[in-house]
Protein backbone atom coordinates (compact mmCIF):
# COMPACT_ATOMS: atom_id res chain seq x y z
CA UNK A 1 0.00 0.00 0.00
CA UNK A 2 1.34 3.44 -0.96
CA UNK A 3 1.18 6.54 1.26
CA UNK A 4 2.19 9.90 -0.27
CA UNK A 5 4.02 12.44 1.85
CA UNK A 6 2.06 15.22 3.49
CA UNK A 7 3.14 18.61 2.06
CA UNK A 8 3.30 21.85 4.03
CA UNK A 9 2.54 25.14 2.28
CA UNK A 10 5.87 26.70 3.27
CA UNK A 11 7.74 23.65 1.94
CA UNK A 12 5.77 23.85 -1.30
CA UNK A 13 6.77 27.47 -1.78
CA UNK A 14 10.45 26.88 -1.00
CA UNK A 15 10.83 23.78 -3.20
CA UNK A 16 9.04 25.28 -6.21
CA UNK A 17 10.80 28.66 -6.00
CA UNK A 18 14.23 27.05 -5.69
CA UNK A 19 13.53 24.56 -8.47
CA UNK A 20 12.29 27.31 -10.79
CA UNK A 21 15.25 29.50 -9.87
CA UNK A 22 17.66 26.73 -10.89
CA UNK A 23 15.81 25.85 -14.11
CA UNK A 24 14.29 29.02 -15.62
CA UNK A 25 17.01 31.74 -15.44
CA UNK A 26 19.83 29.74 -17.05
CA UNK A 27 17.56 28.70 -19.92
CA UNK A 28 15.55 31.87 -20.61
CA UNK A 29 17.57 34.64 -18.92
CA UNK A 30 21.26 33.68 -19.21
CA UNK A 31 22.45 37.16 -18.16
CA UNK A 32 20.24 37.21 -15.02
CA UNK A 33 22.12 37.60 -11.75
CA UNK A 34 25.78 37.83 -10.96
CA UNK A 35 27.84 34.98 -12.37
CA UNK A 36 31.33 34.91 -10.91
CA UNK A 37 32.83 32.86 -13.68
CA UNK A 38 35.84 33.33 -15.93
CA UNK A 39 35.05 34.42 -19.48
CA UNK A 40 35.78 30.93 -20.76
CA UNK A 41 33.00 29.38 -18.60
CA UNK A 42 30.51 32.24 -19.01
CA UNK A 43 28.39 30.39 -21.57
CA UNK A 44 24.66 29.68 -21.38
CA UNK A 45 25.03 25.94 -21.91
CA UNK A 46 27.52 25.70 -19.01
CA UNK A 47 25.09 27.51 -16.70
CA UNK A 48 22.35 25.10 -17.73
CA UNK A 49 24.58 22.06 -17.13
CA UNK A 50 25.61 23.37 -13.69
CA UNK A 51 22.20 24.50 -12.37
CA UNK A 52 19.58 22.35 -14.10
CA UNK A 53 20.44 19.16 -12.12
CA UNK A 54 19.70 20.92 -8.82
CA UNK A 55 16.28 22.07 -10.02
CA UNK A 56 15.56 18.65 -11.50
CA UNK A 57 16.51 16.95 -8.21
CA UNK A 58 14.15 19.24 -6.25
CA UNK A 59 11.30 18.44 -8.63
CA UNK A 60 12.11 14.73 -8.37
CA UNK A 61 11.94 14.96 -4.57
CA UNK A 62 8.63 16.86 -4.80
CA UNK A 63 6.89 14.39 -7.09
CA UNK A 64 8.46 11.15 -5.82
CA UNK A 65 8.31 11.32 -2.02
CA UNK A 66 6.22 8.58 -0.53
CA UNK A 67 6.14 5.49 1.58
CA UNK A 68 4.94 2.01 0.72
CA UNK A 69 4.37 -1.16 2.67
CA UNK A 70 5.13 -4.22 0.55
CA UNK A 71 5.38 -7.62 2.12
CA UNK A 72 7.33 -7.24 5.33
CA UNK A 73 9.15 -4.08 4.26
CA UNK A 74 8.60 -0.36 4.61
CA UNK A 75 9.99 1.31 1.50
CA UNK A 76 10.74 5.01 1.71
CA UNK A 77 11.28 7.01 -1.45
CA UNK A 78 12.57 10.58 -1.38
CA UNK A 79 13.27 11.49 -4.99
CA UNK A 80 16.52 9.76 -5.94
CA UNK A 81 17.04 8.40 -2.39
CA UNK A 82 15.58 5.11 -1.17
CA UNK A 83 15.43 3.26 2.15
CA UNK A 84 14.15 -0.24 2.85
CA UNK A 85 13.31 -1.14 6.45
CA UNK A 86 12.13 -4.52 7.73
CA UNK A 87 8.85 -3.95 9.55
CA UNK A 88 9.82 -6.65 12.06
CA UNK A 89 12.77 -4.46 13.14
CA UNK A 90 10.57 -1.43 13.94
CA UNK A 91 10.10 -1.14 17.69
CA UNK A 92 8.55 2.32 18.21
CA UNK A 93 6.83 5.19 16.48
CA UNK A 94 6.37 8.65 17.91
CA UNK A 95 5.14 12.00 16.70
CA UNK A 96 7.74 14.70 16.10
CA UNK A 97 8.06 18.16 14.61
CA UNK A 98 11.83 18.06 14.26
CA UNK A 99 12.90 20.71 11.71
CA UNK A 100 15.98 18.81 10.57
CA UNK A 101 16.31 17.07 7.25
CA UNK A 102 14.28 13.92 6.72
CA UNK A 103 12.58 12.18 3.79
CA UNK A 104 9.45 14.26 4.42
CA UNK A 105 7.80 17.32 2.91
CA UNK A 106 6.09 18.41 6.11
CA UNK A 107 6.97 19.26 9.71
CA UNK A 108 4.10 17.01 10.86
CA UNK A 109 6.20 13.84 11.01
CA UNK A 110 6.50 10.54 12.76
CA UNK A 111 9.80 9.15 13.95
CA UNK A 112 10.31 5.45 13.35
CA UNK A 113 12.87 3.70 15.53
CA UNK A 114 14.19 0.43 14.16
CA UNK A 115 17.06 -2.08 14.28
CA UNK A 116 20.06 -0.99 16.35
CA UNK A 117 18.92 2.44 17.52
CA UNK A 118 18.36 3.74 13.98
CA UNK A 119 15.67 6.35 13.41
CA UNK A 120 14.06 7.92 10.38
CA UNK A 121 11.40 10.61 10.18
CA UNK A 122 8.65 10.51 7.59
CA UNK A 123 5.39 12.37 6.99
CA UNK A 124 2.66 10.16 5.52
CA UNK A 125 -0.49 12.05 4.59
CA UNK A 126 -2.68 9.68 6.61
CA UNK A 127 -0.59 8.85 9.68
CA UNK A 128 -3.27 6.83 11.47
CA UNK A 129 -3.90 4.45 8.60
CA UNK A 130 -0.15 4.17 7.99
CA UNK A 131 0.59 3.26 11.61
CA UNK A 132 -2.27 0.77 11.78
CA UNK A 133 -0.94 -0.94 8.63
CA UNK A 134 2.52 -1.19 10.20
CA UNK A 135 1.01 -2.61 13.39
CA UNK A 136 -0.84 -5.26 11.38
CA UNK A 137 2.58 -6.55 10.29
CA UNK A 138 4.25 -6.01 13.68
CA UNK A 139 1.99 -5.80 16.72
CA UNK A 140 4.99 -5.14 19.01
CA UNK A 141 5.43 -1.58 17.72
CA UNK A 142 5.02 0.91 20.57
CA UNK A 143 3.34 4.23 19.84
CA UNK A 144 2.87 7.52 21.65
CA UNK A 145 -0.17 7.97 23.83
CA UNK A 146 -0.85 11.06 21.71
CA UNK A 147 -1.91 8.85 18.82
CA UNK A 148 -4.51 7.14 20.98
CA UNK A 149 -5.95 10.53 21.97
CA UNK A 150 -5.82 11.88 18.41
CA UNK A 151 -7.37 8.67 17.05
CA UNK A 152 -10.23 8.99 19.56
CA UNK A 153 -10.82 12.62 18.50
CA UNK A 154 -10.68 11.55 14.85
CA UNK A 155 -13.28 8.82 15.43
CA UNK A 156 -15.54 11.25 17.32
CA UNK A 157 -15.24 13.69 14.44
CA UNK A 158 -16.22 10.97 11.95
CA UNK A 159 -19.20 10.01 14.07
CA UNK A 160 -20.37 13.61 14.42
CA UNK A 161 -20.04 14.35 10.68
CA UNK A 162 -21.83 11.12 9.75
CA UNK A 163 -24.72 12.00 12.04
CA UNK A 164 -24.01 8.96 14.20
CA UNK A 165 -24.70 6.55 11.31
CA UNK A 166 -22.23 3.89 10.24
Amino acid sequence: MYYPSKRDLWMTIIVWLCALFFIVPPVFFPDFGVWMMPELLDKQWIKIILLFPFGFCLMWIWFKTGYSIKGNYLKIRYGPFNWKIKIDEIYSIRETRNPFTAPALSMDKIEISYANLNTIEISPKNKFEFISQLRKHNSNIKTDNQYKTIRLCYMLLLISTAGGRF
